[in-house]
């Protein structure tokens, strides 16, 4: 821009002389005309200022980690005016390391148009991934001038995990038959006679005591109760949702603590074992969930975890105090089951120092250069490593769309973008 306003500057300085030394009309008026242009580029790029709008969309949502996933900011110019110099600048971040990343984009503004970019990504971790459009800076076709037009435009992505941990825990099988429960599931017949799961035809082999006679009776035909499978006292997935360090491998062992959550929940699920899952607020301290015997339940919840912004180092001593008042008190869980980024001794003396450890089991992500994490626990707390997955870098590749798209962006938006 600067070298723009030389080269005008030295044009505007040989007009002057071309005055000077030449007498006519021509070097007047290419003299008024040299002074004047600039003007002229002024009020065009001004009147182009106000004609052009921006939005932000999103694509659908939920979006795993690891799959493609897009914005699309859409710049809409309503004049007859159009610069080939423009400047978008957006911002991202991503909750689990909150640091910014700066993008500057180099387009055009055409007349009477509607231009959509498509910034397509890959996650490299879970969590919520936040855009800004910050500004849009528009030259004019000499690049003399340039006007810019401030955005605070956001929006936000949330990155679900994936269950790639490999659990080595294998649970007890779910039907208790003498538990003092009020819950039974919804999938499976069990044993239990004070709860009736189904009814069916009478089938060779089963038992004349389960034989419904009065609505046999009314039927005209055998009916068979089966009864309901009632459901254990279940477990407790508590997340020590946390950044460990201000080191960059902190958000890459979260995410793989958030896949050790989403495996367990999978894997409960699939055995048919009750679950519960808590959350941490700062002024209201642990939380629990409801008991949830499917993954599709927990799906809710497990959106809620990855939402959170982890505890800071700073707070970590109240997150402690938090988990130490909840696990204190008297629950009715079976086993207890606590995800951590990193077992360090602060949590591993916590830990030790509850009730019925023997419902403890930590899992604990490590990486190639970590040591045992048992050393810090003894014989006393059951520990299971899971490996922290090495970095893969991002994918960003923007696509331009010049035309009118050929798709609806009522259902390009579907799923809450709010520009």
């Amino acid at each position: 821009m600067i070298r723009g306003k030389l080269l005008y500057a030295a044009l505007i300085v040989v007009l002057v002389l071309f005055f000077v030394l030449y007498r006519g009309n021509l070097s007047f008026e290419l003299l008024i005309f040299g002074l004047a242009f600039p003007v002229l580029l002024w009020l065009m790029l001004l009147r182009l200022r106000h004609a052009t709008k921006i939005a932000l969309f999103h694509s659908k949502e939920p979006i795993l980690k690891g799959q493609i996933y897009q914005w699309t900011v859409q710049v809409r110019n309503s004049s007859f005016l159009s610069t080939a110099h423009a400047q978008l600048t957006l911002e991202f971040r991503n909750s689990l390391n909150n640091k910014p990343t700066e993008l500057t984009l180099n387009l055009p503004v055409l007349a009477h148009n509607t231009q959509r970019l498509r910034l397509a990504f890959h996650a490299v971790t879970c969590g919520m991934m936040q855009i800004k459009v910050k500004q849009l800076v528009i030259y004019d076709p000499l690049r003399l001038f340039h006007r810019t037009i401030k955005l605070s435009l956001h929006d936000t992505i949330v990155i679900m995990p994936v269950p790639s941990a490999l659990l080595p825990e294998e649970w007890p099988p779910v039907p208790q038959p003498d538990a003092d429960t009020n819950e039974y599931s919804k999938t499976k017949a069990g044993d239990d006679p004070s709860e009736i799961f189904d009814l069916h035809t009478y089938r060779e082999g089963d038992l004349v005591s389960r034989i419904h006679w009065k609505l046999s009776s009314k039927l005209d035909t055998l009916m068979v109760k089966e009864y309901s499978l009632p459901l254990s006292a279940g477990c407790l997935l508590l997340t020590d949702y946390r950044h460990i360090s201000r080191l960059s491998d902190s958000a890459l062992r979260v995410d793989a603590m958030c896949s050790a959550v989403s495996a367990a929940a999978a894997q409960l699920s699939e055995q048919n074992n009750a679950f519960a899952m808590t959350s941490y607020h700062p002024a209201h301290g642990i939380h629990a969930s409801e008991m949830f015997t499917s993954l599709a339940d927990a799906a809710q919840w497990l959106r809620h975890m990855v939402k959170q912004m982890p505890v800071t180092p700073e707070e970590y001593p109240a997150f402690l105090e938090a988990v130490r008042d909840y696990l204190s008190e008297s629950h009715p869980y079976e086993r207890i089951l606590i995800f951590t980024p990193k077992l360090d001794d602060a949590l591993t003396e916590l830990l030790l120092s509850l009730p019925n450890t023997e419902r403890l089991t930590v899992f604990a992500v490590i990486s190639a250069q970590d040591p045992d994490p048992t050393e810090h626990a003894g014989s006393e707390l059951r520990v299971i490593p899971v490996l922290m997955q090495e970095p893969v870098h991002p994918v960003y590749e923007p696509v331009r769309e010049e035309d009118e798209p050929d798709f609806d962006l009522e259902e390009l938006v579907e799923g809450g973008a709010e520009p």
